[in-house]
């Protein structure tokens, strides 16, 4: 499955959930959205899911819901597995970067 983020989600990645700026277009939506299949430790030893995120249409990656949509899962697997089901193509090095340090700090949900 890929997922063209800026054109199906939005272009706009900054904020954590509905308190944090605007509120729209949040982390956690995104995750519930997305990745709710993901959400089990169950999930996390024995399934296969792999998904592709499109970072083309996307302008900007805050930490804060890098943190969310995506260090969430280190509470079940090491930022390496997630990486392995976790594709992102068309990512600038920037963004990449901001997604890997929140990976590495965990999630502060």
């Amino acid at each position: 499955m890929v997922i063209d983020v800026g054109k199906e989600y939005f272009y706009r990645l900054a904020n954590r959930d509905k308190n944090q700026g605007d509120g729209t277009h949040n982390a956690e939506q995104f995750r519930k959205k997305y990745l709710s299949e993901f959400d089990s430790p169950e999930e996390w030893r024995i399934g296969k899911r792999e998904i592709t995120f499109d970072f083309t249409s996307v302008e900007i990656l805050g930490p804060s819901f890098a943190n969310e949509a995506f260090a969430y899962f280190t509470k079940y697997a090491s930022p390496e597995n997630i990486l392995k089901r976790f594709h992102f193509i068309n990512i600038s090095e920037v963004k990449m970067d901001t997604i890997n340090e929140e990976l590495t700090e965990g999630y502060r949900g």
